[in-house]
């Protein structure tokens, strides 16, 4: 890009001035534009590459969590019959997963409950209202 240097004053009228400046702000919307894009493909470039690791881990602790399954069905298969261990292990896993799921939905509603109604008091000086 060109050096930005201060015009020399002189006698433009002011349609040209008003003609410069519409084309001054053109650039700076057009190069605004630009660097909003340039950081939406670096921050999507960055949350891919992190979603696939994260994807990665996933796989790998729920291959891990079902090899910890299997073992408890095996060590509890050693004093009653591996059917009953396999249902005992899987009932109390869903059990469990129903206790948190039902945790979760309150916590859920409550939190969005409490961010969509309007503040009781007045927010302090300095946090935006949204």
């Amino acid at each position: 890009m060109a050096a930005l240097r201060a015009p020399e004053l002189s006698d433009e009228s002011v349609g040209a001035l008003v003609v410069r400046l519409r084309t001054d702000v053109e650039r700076i919307v057009r190069a605004e534009a630009a660097v909003i894009q340039l950081r939406l493909s670096t921050a999507v470039r960055v949350v891919k590459t992190a979603g696939i690791g994260l994807l990665s881990a996933l796989l790998l602790g729920a291959g891990g969590f079902g090899a910890l399954v299997a073992g408890g069905v095996l060590l509890l298969a050693a004093s009653i019959p591996a059917w009953i261990a396999a249902f005992a292990i899987g009932g109390g896993l869903l059990v469990v997963a129903a206790v948190v799921a039902v945790v979760e939905v309150s916590v859920l509603s409550r939190g969005l409950g409490e961010s969509l109604t309007a503040p009781e008091q007045p927010l302090p000086r300095g946090i935006p209202h949204g």
